[in-house]
C-alpha cells in the first residue's frame, strides 16, 4: 500500500514537473517573441530616423576646384552644425480643430502680421489644409508653411522675403483664401486641382520686416534690434532687411554667395555693413546666420524631392526672372517655360538666363539656393556653401528633372498703398498666373 502511494506521489511529481516545464517554455517563447518584436520595432524606428536625419547624403567634404578664380570671400560660410540643424528639424504641424467657415480677406484693410496669422489658422480648419510652424523670426514672430492639397506634385510659393515688398504676402494670402473657400463651396475645378496637387506656401518669409514696413519701428517687440535703432536715420520705405539689418535674400549658402570672382568688381549694391538703405544688400557676417534663413532652408529641403515649380514672389519691376547660366540646359528650359506661362498671362517681361549674373558678390538668394539644390549640388563643409566642386563651370546635370524656379516681380515699385496692390492683383491676373504655374 505504501509503495502504491509512493508511485502515485512520484507520478504526480512527474506531472507537476512536466507542467512547470511547459509553462516555463511558454514564458520563454513569449519573451523571445516579445524581444524579437521590440528588435524589429527598434530597427524600424532607427531606419526611419536615418531617412529623416541623413544629412550626410547632401554634404561633401570637397573644396571647390579653381579656387584661384575667386578674388575674395567677404562672408564666412555656414557652419556644418547649423546646416545640419536646419535640414534635420522635426515636423511641427499645428493641431487646429473646429468647423470651417468662410474666411474673409480684404485688400482694403491694413493688416498686422498677427491678424494674417489668424487667417492662416482659420484656413487650417479645412480638411484640405495643413499648417506647420517652421521657425521664429529675430523678433520672435511665427513663420508658417501652409500646405493646400492632397497630390504628390508640389508647387511652392515663397513671399515677403524683402521687408518693403509687402504686396506679395497680401497677394498670396488672398490667393489662399479664395482657393480654400472655393474648395469648401464644392467648386469642381478647385477640388480636382487640389486632389492632384500640393501647394506649399510660405506667406511671409520676413514677418518682422513686413510688420515694420507696414506699421513702423514701434511695431517691433524688441526696440534694441538694428532696424528699430536705425529707423530714425533713414526711411523705412524701401527697407529690405530683417530686424537684424541682414538681407535674407543674400544670406543663403549658395555656391557663389558672399564671394566674387577676380574677373569682376564687387557689385555696387553689395554692402559689407548692416544697412537699411534701398540699394545696400548686406548678406550678414556668416551665411545662414539668420533664424529666418535657417527656417526657409528646412522648408525648401522638406519638399524638394516632389517639387514641380518654385515661385519666389517679389514686387518691383513687372518682370519674371528665370534660369542660371551655370546650370543645365534642362533646368533652364524648365524655368524659361514656367516664366513664359506667367509672362503670357500677366504681360510681365520675361528675362533670360543671360540677365542673371553669378560671381559678382550679389548672390546668396533663396531662388539660387533652391535652383542649385534641384540640380543636385551638395553642401561643402569646407566652403560652407552649396558646391558643384568647380567654380565658374557649367553644371550640366539636374537631380529633379521636371522642376523649375522663377522669380516674379510684380508692381512697378515697392508700395504699401493698398489700392495699388489690389489693382495689380486683379488687373494683371495674378491668380490666373499662379494657377497656370501649378497646372504646368
Amino acid at each position: 500500500m505504501r509503495k502504491k502511494k509512493r508511485r502515485i506521489r512520484k507520478g504526480r511529481l512527474f506531472i507537476l514537473i512536466v507542467f512547470l516545464f511547459l509553462i516555463s517554455w511558454g514564458i520563454i517563447k513569449s519573451l523571445s517573441l516579445g524581444v524579437n518584436f521590440l528588435h524589429n520595432l527598434i530597427d524600424k524606428m532607427t531606419e526611419k530616423k536615418e531617412v529623416v536625419s541623413n544629412y550626410k547624403a547632401v554634404v561633401t567634404s570637397n573644396s571647390e576646384k579653381n579656387s584661384n578664380i575667386v578674388e575674395e570671400y567677404f562672408v564666412d560660410g555656414m557652419s556644418i552644425e547649423d546646416y545640419k540643424k536646419s535640414i534635420e528639424k522635426i515636423d511641427n504641424y499645428l493641431d487646429i480643430s473646429g468647423q470651417y467657415t468662410k474666411v474673409i480677406f480684404n485688400f482694403n484693410k491694413k493688416y498686422h502680421y498677427a491678424e494674417l496669422e489668424e487667417i492662416y489658422k482659420s484656413l487650417a480648419l479645412s480638411d484640405i489644409v495643413k499648417i506647420e510652424l517652421i521657425g521664429k523670426s529675430v523678433d520672435n514672430r511665427n513663420m508658417y508653411s501652409i500646405e493646400i492639397g492632397k497630390g504628390e506634385d508640389v508647387t511652392m510659393f515663397e513671399a515677403g522675403i524683402h521687408a518693403a515688398e509687402t504686396a506679395s504676402p497680401l497677394f498670396i494670402t488672398n490667393f489662399m483664401v479664395d482657393l480654400v473657400n472655393k474648395y469648401e463651396n464644392g467648386d469642381g475645378d478647385t477640388i480636382k486641382l487640389l486632389n492632384s496637387n500640393k501647394i506649399v506656401i510660405l506667406p511671409s518669409a520676413n514677418p518682422d520686416g513686413y510688420e515694420t514696413a507696414m506699421w513702423g519701428k514701434d511695431a517691433l517687440n524688441n526696440q534694441n534690434l538694428y532696424i528699430a535703432k536705425e529707423a530714425d536715420k533713414e526711411s523705412l520705405e524701401y527697407i529690405k532687411t530683417n530686424a537684424n539689418g541682414v538681407d535674407l535674400n543674400r544670406n543663403f549658402p549658395s555656391q557663389t554667395a558672399g564671394l566674387y570672382y577676380n574677373m569682376y568688381d564687387l557689385h555696387y549694391t553689395v554692402s559689407l555693413d548692416k544697412s537699411i538703405d534701398r540699394l545696400s544688400y548686406y548678406p550678414g557676417d556668416t551665411l545662414g546666420s539668420e533664424p529666418e534663413t535657417r527656417a526657409i532652408i528646412y522648408w525648401q529641403n522638406k519638399f524638394v524631392s516632389h517639387l514641380k515649380s518654385y515661385v519666389a514672389l517679389h514686387t518691383a519691376g513687372r518682370v519674371v526672372y528665370n534660369g542660371k547660366p551655370y546650370l543645365s540646359d534642362t533646368y533652364n528650359d524648365n524655368s524659361h517655360e514656367c516664366a513664359n506661362i506667367v509672362g503670357n498671362i500677366t504681360d510681365y517681361m520675361v528675362m533670360s538666363k543671360a540677365d542673371e549674373e553669378a560671381g559678382e558678390g550679389n548672390d546668396g538668394t533663396s531662388s539660387e539656393y533652391m535652383a542649385e539644390t534641384i540640380s543636385g549640388f551638395t553642401f561643402s563643409s569646407v566652403t560652407g556653401r552649396l558646391s558643384s566642386d568647380w567654380y565658374a563651370k557649367k553644371y550640366d546635370q539636374i537631380k529633379y528633372e521636371k522642376a523649375c524656379v522663377i522669380v516674379i516681380e510684380a508692381l512697378e515699385n515697392y508700395t504699401t498703398d493698398l489700392n495699388t496692390i489690389k489693382r495689380e492683383y486683379y488687373n494683371y491676373d495674378l491668380e490666373k498666373a499662379y494657377l497656370a504655374v501649378i497646372n504646368r
